[in-house]
């Protein structure tokens, strides 16, 4: 029987284990194993030569290619993954070469490609996606021998993704969606090639136009751009969501990195989106659903409870985890639309509340509106001693929506009045839990009573607000040589998932000066993602300040000066936790150089020294010469 070389003896062993045709590579020196069925079942198995056995050295060039019908797509996941790593980038030794952006089913030398992996299954992203019906990639191992195992995972043919609008002539991805040129009133929107990685330097708008007397409502369900917590203004992939036609509509929306089930409601009937990509390394873009909902409302007289209306689902993709309101004795929906400030209380105010029962306030803004509560007056029935987390007593308990599950911001209870309290985004539920009826015997609560307010200004009442941005600032010298500046809702709990941009403006030669009285941003130095951390950054540029480092806790940040005539302060919480956030003042001053001021040399302080005790010595005897005449006569 002849011997087999090592080269044939591997192509055997992949016969053995995988469902394939073997064809000439399109490279010289390659093999190629192509995929183009999974015979029927609802995914096709690949794996490495030889596996689980390591596989061998000197693979010089193997092509994994798969290919679907014309209006497919191509997913792979590796669900093990053990590649022996020589170096950081993976450009060397034994890897995994991805190419997914495919005109045809061929590579070569001249054929880009998007990525390259090695090492374990936990150093690699495991799941990839072609933008066309092919994927290729190349399995290639170095003469080092190894104990790795190599990868074993699955492959499926999917559906494109496809945007449900109109693609205008001669662009890639500008879209103009609405019901008279889609026939429908809801759908779905995409990044370009989504979920394969983005192209680089693309810039693509969605332009939604309801009916007049609609409003549009998107959902973000995935954001996956840049990984990190940099902020949105620094990030070099962004989406911007204007509250109108086109860009010189007000922002409502700047995202960035990476997020989920992030949900806005246009004002009118109409909303623009901008998705900029500008990294070197693109993510996976976004997916998102929208909905033309009806913005008909309807008034009911109630003194407390001035205006409500009637909120329905508006479609299977936009119900948000925050349900409406029933209808019953106490509670009710509140929409900006009807009233943007009222009052809302416990049952029966200022008279007690009944026992065993519970009341729900829906508030429903819209825009870059978000809901500010402070409560007035608050005396909830306590039988003992507070318990933790107001578990099991008379409570109120206030709830947001953050990636799309309802999250408990606080318990109140007993008491202490609550401190004031805003949403991250439009919408935010308060609910009213009485659990045991009132002892008749004792003293008995009158409940609670609250002022809401749908705010655009995030608290900062009196601020000039950037254009640009969603929650920005601007203060300029010629405006005011002095000030104050604060977080979102200060001095109440800043709200969740915010980010907040203050831009100070001298004029030239002048330098602004900061200094905080109060601070409290939660968080572990050195403020990063890895310590779950909200932060305040400074930089004297737009981008990001290297040489200053990121401040949270509750120690005060020393006096700031800036280096120029142009300063920037930032404000990032994340979606965990909540404090109250800083207070500080500001104060332009002209900057005054000190290798302009001369100095007085020693010489000529002698100098001046002497001549000054001459001319007090002869002073001194011209007073004593006149009071000897004075004295003579």
């Amino acid at each position: 029987m002849p011997a087999h070389s090592t080269e044939e003896m591997l192509m055997l062993s992949l016969l053995l284990v995988l469902p394939f045709s073997l064809t000439s590579a399109v490279s010289a020196g390659c093999e190629c194993v192509v995929f183009d069925t999974t015979f029927q079942k609802e995914f096709g198995l690949f794996t490495s030569p030889n596996w689980p056995v390591p596989y061998e050295d000197n693979i010089d060039c193997l092509l994994y290619t798969f290919v679907g019908a014309d209006e497919q797509m191509v997913e792979i996941s590796f669900d093990e993954f053990d590649l022996q790593r020589t170096n950081l980038e993976c450009v060397f030794g034994d890897y995994v070469k991805l190419f997914l952006h495919l005109e045809d089913s061929s590579v070569n030398e001249r054929s880009s490609y998007n990525s390259i992996l090695c090492g374990k299954i936990m150093d690699i992203e495991q799941t990839h996606y072609s933008s066309g019906h092919t994927l290729v990639f190349e399995f290639h191992t170095d003469w080092r021998r190894t104990n790795s195992t190599g990868f074993s995972g699955t492959y499926r043919f999917l559906k494109v993704f496809q945007t449900d609008g109109y693609l205008l002539p001669g662009s890639k991805c500008n879209y103009e969606i609405s019901p008279e040129q889609t026939n429908r009133t809801r759908g779905k929107f995409y990044s370009p090639q989504y979920p394969s990685n983005y192209p680089r330097d693309v810039t693509c708008h969605y332009r939604f136009a309801a009916t007049p007397n609609n409003r549009v409502k998107i959902l973000f369900e995935q954001i996956r751009l840049q990984k990190g917590d940099l902020s949105c203004l620094n990030s070099p992939d962004v989406i911007l969501v204007y509250d109108g036609s086109n860009k010189s509509s007000p922002i409502i929306g700047h995202l960035c990195n990476t997020n989920t089930f992030v949900e806005l409601v246009s004002t009118g009937p109409e909303l623009f989106v901008e998705f900029h990509s500008r990294s070197h390394f693109p993510g996976q873009g976004f997916k998102a659903a929208y909905a033309f909902d009806s913005s008909a409302t309807q008034r009911i007289n109630d003194i407390d409870v001035p205006y409500m209306e009637s909120i329905r689902r508006t479609t299977d993709y936009l119900t948000t985890t925050l349900e409406p309101a029933e209808e019953g004795p106490c509670g009710g929906d509140f929409s900006s639309a009807l009233s943007r400030e009222g009052v809302f209380s416990s049952p029966n105010y200022p008279d007690p509340y009944p026992g065993e029962v519970s009341c729900l306030y829906s508030f429903r803004g819209r825009g870059k509106e978000r809901v500010q509560i402070l409560f007035t007056d608050f005396d909830l029935h306590m039988p003992h001693e507070t318990p933790r987390d107001c578990e099991g007593v008379d409570a109120v308990m206030v709830f947001i929506s953050i990636r799309g599950q309802k999250e408990r911001v606080e318990n109140f209870c007993g008491q202490k009045l609550p401190q004031q309290l805003m949403s991250n985004g439009p919408n935010m539920q308060v609910e009213f839990r009485a659990l045991h009826r009132q002892d008749p015997l004792g003293p008995e609560a009158k409940g609670f009573r609250a002022l809401y307010r749908f705010v655009t200004d995030f608290g900062m009442t009196g601020a000039k607000q950037d254009a640009s941005s969603v929650c920005g600032f601007v203060f300029r010298s010629e405006e005011g040589a002095n000030g104050s500046f604060s977080s979102p809702n200060f001095p109440g709990l800043y709200p969740r998932a915010t980010e907040c941009h203050y831009f100070f403006r001298g004029r030239p030669g002048e330098r602004v000066h900061i200094a905080f009285t109060h601070f409290n941003v939660d968080g572990i130095p050195p403020c990063t993602t890895e310590t779950a951390s909200d932060y305040v950054e400074f930089s004297n540029y737009r981008t990001v300040d290297r040489k200053i480092p990121r401040h949270c806790g509750v120690k005060r940040p020393q006096l700031i000066e800036s280096d120029g005539d142009f300063f920037r302060v930032t404000f990032k919480s994340n979606d965990k936790f909540d404090g109250t956030g800083f207070h500080a003042h500001y104060h332009f001053r002209p900057h005054i150089d000190p290798a302009t001021v001369k100095r007085v040399s020693s010489t000529n302080s002698k100098n001046i020294a002497g001549r000054i005790s001459s001319s007090i010595e002869q002073l001194i005897s011209t007073i004593l010469f006149h009071l000897g005449f004075f004295s003579f006569l």
